[in-house]
């Protein structure tokens, strides 16, 4: 399915290279919009959006790191947040999805070679420059030799969001130049700093990744979950079901994914307290993988910031007042 977007071009300004923060909005704070990564999650990011364009909230720059970067990239070429939810939705059957994996047959740097992620991408905005976008849009990468931060503001963006989205074991890390890069969420998986560097007056920072009281609360979901599936059944079925269950959370995508959330977990933390205002589209039964569910994503999405809507208004009048506030609210199951 093909989907069109709503492009309004503009020209970029040599002089400037963010473009339209470079003089004061006087109406109005500038707004700067980051997108943390989190796989699959990060689709509520595009739930998020939707209500920001739904109640005429304008912002000014937007930042992503590996699954944030690929929404943002997307925006920021200029699909509004209906074609992106078309866009996401191709890929609600498994096999459409699996498509995109592409094994190396000898990965001595990755299971996957990522390119078919990248041609999927440059399906929807091609060979685009920064320079070429309508909003202002940085990604964050790690670069693989030093493992410092490296934010691309220039350049073409498809290939930055490949780097960006390169989970370390998973995907095999991306040349650009004479460096190679892996995904930004080792070193910054919630890039609040980045945004500030453009030159924002406040930052909605929405992190999809999640803290330690949320993953307790995850496994005595799961143990519950497993607990009820198991419950009807004879001696044999439930030790069938047990080993496929610990089959399933712990294939090698997942041990990898773990791992790396480890220290993402701290990080985006750290970084959340130099946020305005974070919102968390958390669950307690998202997977990371699961990018054939969409709708589950994107509706958590809309709900948060929907919840939060008054707050989210509030900053942009440059009347709120709670520095450095995050949302708090129960953990839900996601429809």
């Amino acid at each position: 399915m093909k989907v069109e977007a709503k492009v309004v071009r503009r020209q970029s300004d040599p002089k400037s290279e963010v473009g339209i923060l470079s003089e004061k909005i006087p109406s109005r704070p500038r707004l700067g919009l980051v997108l943390s990564s989190g796989g699959a999650k990060g689709l509520a990011h595009i739930g998020v959006i939707q209500v920001l364009e739904e109640n005429g909230i304008a912002v000014d720059a937007v930042v992503g790191s590996s699954m944030g970067a690929y929404v943002a990239a997307v925006w920021a070429f200029g699909y509004d947040s209906s074609a992106m939810e078309k866009l996401a939705r191709e890929m609600e059957t498994p096999r459409k999805w699996l498509r995109l994996l592409d094994p190396s047959l000898l990965p001595r740097c990755g299971l996957l070679r990522g390119e078919k992620m990248l041609h999927h991408l440059k399906g929807s905005i091609g060979n685009t420059q920064f320079s070429d976008l309508i909003r202002p849009l940085r990604v964050v990468a790690t670069n693989l030799s030093t493992l410092e931060r490296v934010v691309f503001s220039s350049g073409e963006v498809a290939l930055a969001v490949q780097a960006s989205s390169a989970i370390p074991g998973v995907c095999a890390p991306i040349r650009i130049g004479a460096e190679i890069f892996i995904d930004g969420g080792v070193v910054d998986p919630l890039p609040v700093e980045a945004a500030r560097e453009m030159g924002v007056d406040v930052v909605l920072a929405v992190n999809v990744v999640p803290t330690i009281e949320h993953l307790r609360s995850r496994s005595e979901f799961d143990r519950a979950q497993s607990a009820r599936r198991q419950s009807p059944w004879n001696r044999t079925a439930k030790l069938l079901r047990r080993t496929l269950d610990t089959v399933s959370s712990r294939n090698v995508f997942d041990v990898i994914y773990r791992t790396m959330l480890g220290a993402q977990i701290r990080l985006a933390e750290q970084s959340a307290q130099h946020a305005d205002l974070v919102l968390r589209p958390l669950s307690l039964d998202g997977r990371w993988h699961e990018f054939h569910r969409p709708g589950k994503y994107i509706a958590l999405g809309r709900r948060t910031a929907e919840e939060h809507l008054e707050e989210i208004k509030a900053l942009t009048r440059g009347d709120f007042h709670h520095e450095h506030s995050t949302t708090r609210h129960a953990l839900a199951v996601a429809a």
